[in-house]
């Protein structure tokens, strides 16, 4: 895009994002569950190698660590800030 056709007097339009209680619950639900189920099948029971059984508790404790993350994330605000 030419720079003429660039409006560069006007500040960057910025947007403050609220995380509503429900967004929050079911993107931490979602992440804990799909961690437990990964857990679960990681389970001495259940068929398969050894290596994809350990590799299973990896991502079961990094989903389940996800949601915790997700559960106390603070929404992102941005600073307006003007063009030079």
């Amino acid at each position: 895009m030419p720079s003429s056709m660039m409006d560069t007097s006007s500040p960057i339009q910025t947007y403050q994002y609220n995380d509503c209680l429900s967004c929050r619950l079911i993107g931490t639900g979602a992440l804990s569950g799909l961690g437990g189920y990964a857990l679960w099948q990681s389970r001495a029971a259940a068929p398969g190698s050894l290596m994809g059984k350990r590799a299973l508790v990896g991502v079961g404790l990094v989903l389940i660590g996800a949601g915790a993350m997700r559960w106390t994330q603070k929404p992102m605000t941005s600073i307006p800030t003007e063009r030079n």
